[in-house]
Protein backbone atom coordinates (compact mmCIF):
# COMPACT_ATOMS: atom_id res chain seq x y z
CA UNK A 1 0.00 0.00 0.00
CA UNK A 2 2.83 2.38 0.78
CA UNK A 3 4.14 1.73 -2.72
CA UNK A 4 0.86 3.16 -4.08
CA UNK A 5 1.31 6.24 -1.90
CA UNK A 6 4.85 6.77 -3.20
CA UNK A 7 3.64 6.43 -6.79
CA UNK A 8 1.05 9.11 -6.12
CA UNK A 9 3.64 11.41 -4.55
CA UNK A 10 5.97 10.85 -7.51
CA UNK A 11 3.17 11.79 -9.91
CA UNK A 12 2.57 15.02 -7.99
CA UNK A 13 6.31 15.78 -7.89
CA UNK A 14 6.51 15.45 -11.67
CA UNK A 15 4.10 18.42 -12.00
CA UNK A 16 6.01 20.66 -9.57
CA UNK A 17 8.91 23.05 -10.21
CA UNK A 18 12.20 21.28 -9.50
CA UNK A 19 13.26 23.76 -6.81
CA UNK A 20 10.00 23.24 -4.85
CA UNK A 21 9.56 19.48 -5.19
CA UNK A 22 11.39 18.45 -2.00
CA UNK A 23 9.59 20.81 0.39
CA UNK A 24 6.12 20.34 -1.09
CA UNK A 25 6.33 16.54 -1.31
CA UNK A 26 7.58 16.37 2.26
CA UNK A 27 4.60 18.44 3.42
CA UNK A 28 2.14 16.45 1.30
CA UNK A 29 3.54 13.11 2.52
CA UNK A 30 3.17 14.23 6.13
CA UNK A 31 -0.46 15.29 5.53
CA UNK A 32 -1.33 12.00 3.85
CA UNK A 33 0.34 9.93 6.55
CA UNK A 34 -1.65 11.80 9.21
CA UNK A 35 -4.87 11.00 7.34
CA UNK A 36 -3.81 7.34 6.99
CA UNK A 37 -3.16 7.15 10.73
CA UNK A 38 -6.62 8.61 11.38
CA UNK A 39 -8.22 6.02 9.10
CA UNK A 40 -6.32 3.16 10.74
CA UNK A 41 -7.88 4.02 14.08
CA UNK A 42 -11.18 2.74 12.68
CA UNK A 43 -9.64 -0.49 11.48
CA UNK A 44 -7.00 -1.90 9.17
CA UNK A 45 -6.34 0.17 6.03
CA UNK A 46 -6.66 -1.81 2.82
CA UNK A 47 -5.83 -0.77 -0.73
CA UNK A 48 -9.44 0.18 -1.48
CA UNK A 49 -9.53 2.75 1.34
CA UNK A 50 -6.15 4.14 0.28
CA UNK A 51 -7.39 4.51 -3.28
CA UNK A 52 -10.45 6.37 -1.97
CA UNK A 53 -8.22 8.69 0.06
CA UNK A 54 -6.03 9.50 -2.95
CA UNK A 55 -9.09 10.07 -5.13
CA UNK A 56 -10.32 12.59 -2.56
CA UNK A 57 -6.99 14.42 -2.81
CA UNK A 58 -7.53 14.86 -6.54
CA UNK A 59 -5.56 14.48 -9.72
CA UNK A 60 -1.79 14.96 -9.27
CA UNK A 61 -1.89 17.99 -11.58
CA UNK A 62 -4.62 19.63 -9.48
CA UNK A 63 -2.72 18.89 -6.26
CA UNK A 64 0.48 20.35 -7.70
CA UNK A 65 -1.40 23.50 -8.77
CA UNK A 66 -2.78 23.95 -5.24
CA UNK A 67 0.70 23.89 -3.76
CA UNK A 68 2.52 25.73 -6.56
CA UNK A 69 0.06 27.52 -8.85
CA UNK A 70 1.45 28.35 -12.30
CA UNK A 71 1.61 32.06 -13.08
CA UNK A 72 -0.81 32.86 -15.96
CA UNK A 73 0.28 34.92 -18.93
CA UNK A 74 -2.17 37.63 -17.85
CA UNK A 75 -2.95 38.15 -14.16
CA UNK A 76 -6.63 37.99 -13.26
CA UNK A 77 -6.42 41.56 -11.95
CA UNK A 78 -5.27 42.75 -15.39
CA UNK A 79 -7.94 40.91 -17.38
CA UNK A 80 -10.49 43.80 -17.49
CA UNK A 81 -7.90 46.13 -19.03
CA UNK A 82 -6.56 43.35 -21.26
CA UNK A 83 -10.03 42.55 -22.64
CA UNK A 84 -10.86 46.22 -23.15
CA UNK A 85 -7.66 46.83 -25.11
CA UNK A 86 -8.29 43.74 -27.24
CA UNK A 87 -11.91 44.69 -27.98
CA UNK A 88 -11.03 48.21 -29.05
CA UNK A 89 -7.97 47.01 -30.92
CA UNK A 90 -10.10 44.46 -32.75
CA UNK A 91 -12.57 47.18 -33.76
CA UNK A 92 -9.73 49.32 -35.08
CA UNK A 93 -8.23 46.37 -36.96
CA UNK A 94 -11.65 45.61 -38.49
CA UNK A 95 -12.03 49.16 -39.80
CA UNK A 96 -8.49 49.18 -41.19
CA UNK A 97 -9.11 45.83 -42.87
CA UNK A 98 -12.34 47.17 -44.37
CA UNK A 99 -10.59 50.26 -45.75
CA UNK A 100 -7.77 48.20 -47.22
CA UNK A 101 -10.19 45.71 -48.76
CA UNK A 102 -12.33 48.45 -50.30
CA UNK A 103 -9.31 50.29 -51.68
CA UNK A 104 -7.98 47.04 -53.12
CA UNK A 105 -11.25 46.26 -54.86
CA UNK A 106 -11.58 49.81 -56.15
CA UNK A 107 -8.03 49.65 -57.44
CA UNK A 108 -8.84 46.35 -59.16
CA UNK A 109 -11.99 47.97 -60.59
CA UNK A 110 -14.12 45.15 -59.21
CA UNK A 111 -16.74 45.52 -56.48
CA UNK A 112 -17.39 41.84 -55.81
CA UNK A 113 -19.24 41.22 -52.49
CA UNK A 114 -17.89 37.67 -52.08
CA UNK A 115 -14.34 38.79 -52.74
CA UNK A 116 -14.81 41.72 -50.36
CA UNK A 117 -15.98 39.44 -47.52
CA UNK A 118 -13.14 36.95 -48.05
CA UNK A 119 -10.48 39.63 -48.33
CA UNK A 120 -11.89 41.44 -45.30
CA UNK A 121 -11.91 38.22 -43.26
CA UNK A 122 -8.35 37.22 -44.11
CA UNK A 123 -7.05 40.75 -43.56
CA UNK A 124 -8.78 41.03 -40.18
CA UNK A 125 -7.52 37.65 -38.95
CA UNK A 126 -3.97 38.53 -40.00
CA UNK A 127 -4.08 41.93 -38.28
CA UNK A 128 -5.82 40.65 -35.15
CA UNK A 129 -3.36 37.77 -34.76
CA UNK A 130 -0.52 40.29 -34.69
CA UNK A 131 -2.45 42.52 -32.29
CA UNK A 132 -3.19 39.59 -29.96
CA UNK A 133 0.46 38.56 -29.89
CA UNK A 134 1.75 42.07 -29.25
CA UNK A 135 -0.85 42.98 -26.58
CA UNK A 136 -0.38 39.67 -24.74
CA UNK A 137 3.41 40.04 -24.79
CA UNK A 138 3.21 43.62 -23.51
CA UNK A 139 0.82 42.69 -20.68
CA UNK A 140 2.95 39.67 -19.75
CA UNK A 141 6.20 41.67 -19.62
CA UNK A 142 4.58 44.59 -17.79
CA UNK A 143 3.00 42.18 -15.31
CA UNK A 144 6.32 40.46 -14.64
CA UNK A 145 7.96 43.84 -14.10
CA UNK A 146 5.19 44.91 -11.70
CA UNK A 147 4.13 47.88 -13.81
CA UNK A 148 0.50 46.81 -14.20
CA UNK A 149 0.17 46.45 -10.42
CA UNK A 150 1.61 49.94 -9.96
CA UNK A 151 -0.89 51.25 -12.52
CA UNK A 152 -3.83 49.51 -10.80
CA UNK A 153 -2.82 50.98 -7.45
CA UNK A 154 -1.95 54.42 -8.82
CA UNK A 155 -2.71 57.36 -6.52
CA UNK A 156 -4.34 55.00 -4.02
CA UNK A 157 -5.30 56.74 -0.81
CA UNK A 158 -8.65 56.74 1.04
CA UNK A 159 -8.78 60.54 0.85
CA UNK A 160 -8.55 60.40 -2.96
CA UNK A 161 -11.52 58.10 -3.47
CA UNK A 162 -14.22 59.71 -5.67
CA UNK A 163 -16.94 61.49 -3.69
CA UNK A 164 -19.60 60.62 -6.27
CA UNK A 165 -19.94 57.62 -8.62
CA UNK A 166 -20.01 59.95 -11.63
CA UNK A 167 -16.62 61.38 -10.65
CA UNK A 168 -14.88 58.10 -11.40
CA UNK A 169 -13.18 57.98 -14.81
CA UNK A 170 -14.36 54.95 -16.77
CA UNK A 171 -11.54 52.92 -18.24
CA UNK A 172 -13.61 51.96 -21.29
CA UNK A 173 -14.37 55.62 -22.11
CA UNK A 174 -10.70 56.59 -22.04
CA UNK A 175 -9.68 53.69 -24.27
CA UNK A 176 -12.58 54.41 -26.65
CA UNK A 177 -11.46 58.02 -27.00
CA UNK A 178 -7.85 56.97 -27.51
CA UNK A 179 -8.85 54.47 -30.19
CA UNK A 180 -11.05 57.04 -31.95
CA UNK A 181 -8.25 59.62 -32.01
CA UNK A 182 -5.75 57.08 -33.38
CA UNK A 183 -8.25 55.98 -36.03
CA UNK A 184 -8.78 59.58 -37.12
CA UNK A 185 -5.01 60.03 -37.41
CA UNK A 186 -4.83 56.91 -39.57
CA UNK A 187 -7.51 58.30 -41.88
CA UNK A 188 -5.75 61.64 -42.09
CA UNK A 189 -2.38 60.12 -42.92
CA UNK A 190 -3.10 57.26 -45.30
CA UNK A 191 0.40 57.63 -46.88
CA UNK A 192 1.78 55.96 -43.75
CA UNK A 193 0.01 52.67 -44.44
CA UNK A 194 -1.34 52.72 -48.01
CA UNK A 195 0.70 52.28 -51.17
CA UNK A 196 1.13 55.25 -53.52
CA UNK A 197 -0.95 53.54 -56.18
CA UNK A 198 -3.78 52.82 -53.75
CA UNK A 199 -3.76 56.45 -52.56
CA UNK A 200 -4.12 57.72 -56.10
CA UNK A 201 -7.23 55.63 -56.58
CA UNK A 202 -8.92 56.47 -53.29
CA UNK A 203 -12.53 57.47 -54.00
CA UNK A 204 -12.31 60.61 -51.81
CA UNK A 205 -9.56 63.25 -51.70
CA UNK A 206 -9.17 66.59 -50.01
CA UNK A 207 -9.83 69.32 -52.53
CA UNK A 208 -7.04 71.64 -53.62
CA UNK A 209 -6.38 74.31 -51.01
CA UNK A 210 -8.07 72.27 -48.25
CA UNK A 211 -4.94 70.67 -46.78
CA UNK A 212 -5.19 72.90 -43.73
CA UNK A 213 -8.10 70.76 -42.52
CA UNK A 214 -5.74 67.78 -42.37
CA UNK A 215 -3.25 69.66 -40.19
CA UNK A 216 -5.97 71.18 -37.99
CA UNK A 217 -7.56 67.78 -37.34
CA UNK A 218 -4.14 66.21 -36.79
CA UNK A 219 -3.35 68.79 -34.11
CA UNK A 220 -6.57 68.24 -32.15
CA UNK A 221 -6.58 64.46 -32.67
CA UNK A 222 -3.06 64.33 -31.23
CA UNK A 223 -4.12 66.47 -28.25
CA UNK A 224 -7.20 64.26 -27.77
CA UNK A 225 -5.06 61.11 -27.79
CA UNK A 226 -2.62 62.65 -25.30
CA UNK A 227 -5.50 63.68 -23.02
CA UNK A 228 -6.95 60.15 -23.19
CA UNK A 229 -3.55 58.74 -22.19
CA UNK A 230 -3.43 61.20 -19.28
CA UNK A 231 -6.87 60.07 -18.09
CA UNK A 232 -5.59 56.49 -17.98
CA UNK A 233 -3.30 57.62 -15.15
CA UNK A 234 -6.13 59.20 -13.14
CA UNK A 235 -8.85 57.70 -10.98
CA UNK A 236 -11.44 60.47 -10.95
CA UNK A 237 -12.47 63.62 -12.76
CA UNK A 238 -11.45 67.06 -11.61
CA UNK A 239 -13.42 70.09 -12.68
CA UNK A 240 -10.64 71.31 -14.98
CA UNK A 241 -10.23 67.89 -16.63
CA UNK A 242 -13.99 67.59 -17.17
CA UNK A 243 -13.99 71.06 -18.79
CA UNK A 244 -11.15 69.93 -21.07
CA UNK A 245 -13.16 66.85 -22.02
CA UNK A 246 -16.19 68.98 -22.88
CA UNK A 247 -14.05 71.35 -24.95
CA UNK A 248 -12.53 68.35 -26.73
CA UNK A 249 -16.02 67.33 -27.91
CA UNK A 250 -17.01 70.88 -28.86
CA UNK A 251 -13.84 71.58 -30.84
CA UNK A 252 -14.35 68.52 -33.04
CA UNK A 253 -18.06 69.37 -33.38
CA UNK A 254 -17.20 72.86 -34.63
CA UNK A 255 -14.57 71.53 -37.05
CA UNK A 256 -16.88 68.88 -38.55
CA UNK A 257 -19.78 71.34 -38.81
CA UNK A 258 -17.52 73.92 -40.48
CA UNK A 259 -16.27 71.32 -42.98
CA UNK A 260 -19.86 70.37 -43.82
CA UNK A 261 -21.12 73.96 -44.18
CA UNK A 262 -18.10 75.17 -46.14
CA UNK A 263 -18.57 72.54 -48.81
CA UNK A 264 -16.04 71.57 -51.43
CA UNK A 265 -13.68 70.11 -48.83
CA UNK A 266 -13.58 66.77 -50.62
CA UNK A 267 -13.33 66.06 -54.30
CA UNK A 268 -13.20 63.04 -56.57
CA UNK A 269 -9.79 61.90 -57.85
CA UNK A 270 -8.77 62.91 -61.36
CA UNK A 271 -8.28 59.34 -62.53
CA UNK A 272 -11.07 57.12 -61.27
CA UNK A 273 -11.74 53.49 -61.91
CA UNK A 274 -15.33 52.41 -62.42
CA UNK A 275 -15.39 51.12 -58.84
CA UNK A 276 -14.19 54.45 -57.46
CA UNK A 277 -16.72 56.33 -59.62
CA UNK A 278 -19.52 54.11 -58.31
CA UNK A 279 -18.42 54.75 -54.73
CA UNK A 280 -18.17 58.51 -55.25
CA UNK A 281 -21.60 58.67 -56.90
CA UNK A 282 -23.27 57.09 -53.88
CA UNK A 283 -21.10 58.63 -51.13
CA UNK A 284 -20.54 62.21 -52.29
CA UNK A 285 -23.97 63.38 -51.23
CA UNK A 286 -23.72 61.62 -47.86
CA UNK A 287 -20.48 63.24 -46.69
CA UNK A 288 -22.27 66.51 -45.83
CA UNK A 289 -24.86 64.71 -43.68
CA UNK A 290 -22.27 62.43 -42.04
CA UNK A 291 -20.20 65.42 -40.94
CA UNK A 292 -23.25 67.25 -39.59
CA UNK A 293 -24.54 64.15 -37.80
CA UNK A 294 -21.13 63.58 -36.21
CA UNK A 295 -21.03 67.20 -35.04
CA UNK A 296 -24.54 66.88 -33.58
CA UNK A 297 -23.64 63.69 -31.68
CA UNK A 298 -20.54 65.38 -30.24
CA UNK A 299 -22.63 68.35 -29.07
CA UNK A 300 -25.10 65.99 -27.36
CA UNK A 301 -22.22 64.19 -25.65
CA UNK A 302 -20.74 67.52 -24.54
CA UNK A 303 -24.09 68.53 -23.00
CA UNK A 304 -24.26 65.21 -21.12
CA UNK A 305 -20.73 65.74 -19.81
CA UNK A 306 -21.64 69.28 -18.70
CA UNK A 307 -24.56 67.92 -16.68
CA UNK A 308 -22.15 65.56 -14.94
CA UNK A 309 -19.76 68.47 -14.35
CA UNK A 310 -22.44 70.33 -12.38
CA UNK A 311 -22.62 67.38 -9.95
CA UNK A 312 -18.88 67.24 -9.22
Amino acid sequence: MMELLERYLAAVAAELPVDQQHDIIRELRANLLDQIDALQQDGPLDETKLNQLLLQQGHPIDVAQRYAPSAPLIASEDMPLYKTVLWHGAALMAVIALLKSLSGLILADSINPVRLVLQLGFSFVDNFATLLLVVTAVFYLCGRAGWTKEWRQRQWHPARLPRYPLARIKLSDSITDLTSALFLLLLLWTPLWLSVEAQQHLPVHLAEGMEYWRYLLTLFATLSAAFALYRLTQLSWQRWSKWCYILDHLVFAVIFAAMALKGGVFTEPQHMTDGARLFWTHAAGSIYYILLATAAVLVVLAIAEYRQLRRL
